[in-house]
């Protein structure tokens, strides 16, 4: 998946839910499950109506076409690269029946999908709208406009980004050990040889030259500039990572990134791949703690009681390896605050005089982000975080009012003394998990538009931000109630293996 992102120019989202009432997304996600139904009807009646001699194997398609529809909206199957070859006419007559009649079906499915996004745009709910573009695309894995809608272009037989076409075209290679490489020295680095400077050297020689940061390795790629002196290959596993981040976190706050305006643009532009910045998020990757608080202590004499940071300043996000600690969790959690935070190039303070919980919240929440089993995990009711906040609150009876830790800004935040401020973390981590969530993502939009709010560019917009009681019309107080409910409902959970 690769969403284009065109940054939030004022405060449209203020008001923009405010005008719609909760039953409207309601409806519209009943829709979608009506269409989810319909298709899983057409495709099981395909199973029963196949010839006996090919129907375990259209079972097997089948069940693996229709396990996408029950894995949860945050598991994502990453769509495929090259564009769809034509069902062979050289096949047997009752295969390519089935075959043919299961493509048509996930065609169509797909742009019903696409249809109802548009319905989803228009009644203002961006996230959705990508949502069920995101699906189209999975089942229709050549539909041009939802792929376009994405940020793919299409580069001969495949689709890939505008910064990948460009290399392509300039005789580069994607290695997945080695990132970019021209195609003339893929040889030479599977044999081992290294370049530097245009001088051709070992690998150790070169690790070597890279141990000083001035000279670190650094790794392109779509939207990010990972530079690291601890080692290639890990940089480049970090930098990949790194984009299935982005790609999840784009598609999940598009309407942060997206007015319905500028994404209903996007969906009628014939070039909005071709929008996507060619500035590259940037990532320093230290090969062990002492630089990386050498490199920060000055501006920040606290450094070394942190794992990760991110300098608002000069737009960078700073960690180092430890081989005890969970290094992507970190990861995560500070690209969470570059990616909102760069949206505006402008400096400006976020979250100082109320609110200040939901900025740390929502990085909590997305340090759960995992790739694996094929496809993407966010939200893991067993991540530490979560099991933590169910624990302090079922167990401990720790618990801060939302209208008490929503009046704290920055510093009223950050001065609660320890351990209390560490249990104020976990419970804004699960706060967000709730209200991410809660009843099919019932506040999820609103939570987008808070925090549209709060990293607004407009002082007033920024300052004035309007509380989750109003955005939702639901109170603080029936909010407490039912976040109270969530963790209950998922009480007895054992903490994952992921745990920092």
């Amino acid at each position: 998946m690769r969403v284009v992102v065109c940054c939030l120019l004022a405060g449209w989202a203020t008001t923009a839910l405010a005008a719609n009432p909760l039953n409207s997304l309601q409806n519209l996600q009943s829709k979608h499950r009506e269409l989810q139904q319909q298709f899983r009807t057409e495709a099981e009646g395909i199973v029963s109506q196949s010839a006996p001699s090919v129907r375990t194997e259209v079972e097997n398609e089948v069940r693996h076409r229709l396990e996408w529809l029950t894995r949860g909206e945050h598991r994502r199957t990453p769509l495929p690269k090259d564009v769809q070859a034509d069902i062979p006419l050289s096949l047997p007559a009752e295969e390519r029946a089935w075959r043919m009649q299961l493509k048509k079906a996930e065609t169509n499915y797909a742009q019903q999908l696409y249809l109802l996004s548009r319905r989803v745009l228009y009644a203002k709910y961006p996230g959705f709208a990508f949502q069920l573009v995101r699906e189209a695309a999975t089942f229709d894995p050549d539909h041009a406009q939802a792929r376009r809608v994405l940020g793919f272009v299409r580069h001969g037989n495949e689709w890939v980004t505008p910064f990948a076409a460009r290399m392509l075209k300039q005789q580069n290679v994607w290695h997945d050990r080695f990132g970019w490489l021209p195609r003339s020295s893929i040889d030479r680095y599977n044999a081992g040889e290294r370049q530097v400077n245009g001088r051709w050297m070992t690998a150790d020689q070169e690790a070597e030259v890279r141990r000083d940061f001035r000279y670190a390795w650094q790794i392109r790629t779509d939207h990010y500039l990972v530079k690291t002196n601890y080692d290639l290959e890990e940089g480049v596993r970090l930098a990949v990572a790194l984009e299935a981040f982005h790609d999840a976190f784009h598609e999940l706050f598009a309407g942060f990134f997206n007015t319905p305006e500028q994404m209903e643009k996007m969906f009628q532009s014939v070039s909005a791949a071709a929008r996507q910045s060619d500035k590259p998020f940037v990532v320093h990757f230290y090969r062990e703690k002492a630089e990386y608080v050498t490199r920060l202590e000055r501006d920040f004499p606290q450094i070394a009681a942190t794992n990760g940071f991110y300098q608002t300043n000069e737009r960078i996000v700073h960690f180092f390896h430890d081989p005890k600690a969970n290094n992507e969790a970190t990861l995560f959690h500070e690209a969470t605050h570059q990616l909102f935070y760069e949206c505006h190039p402008g400096n400006r303070l976020i979250g100082e005089t109320a609110h200040f919980w939901v900025i740390e919240g929502i990085a909590c929440y997305m340090e759960s982000f995992q790739a694996r089993d094929g496809g993407i995990m966010l939200g893991d009711p067993a991540y530490i975080r979560f099991a933590g906040a169910r624990h302090n609150a079922l167990n401990e009876g720790y618990y801060v009012p939302l209208r008490e830790l929503a009046s704290m800004g920055t510093r009223e935040f950050q001065n609660v003394p320890m351990p209390a401020l560490a249990s104020n973390y976990t419970q804004s981590a699960g706060l967000t998990w709730f209200l991410m969530d809660y009843e099919e993502g019932r506040y999820r939009e609103f939570l987008v538009d808070h925090l549209t709010q709060l990293y607004s560019p407009i002082d007033r917009v920024r300052l004035q931000a309007a509380g989750l009681d109003d955005l939702t019309g639901v109170d603080y107080e029936e909010l407490d109630r039912q976040y109270l409910e969530f963790l209950k409902a998922h009480a007895g959970i054992p903490v994952s293996s992921n745990a920092n």
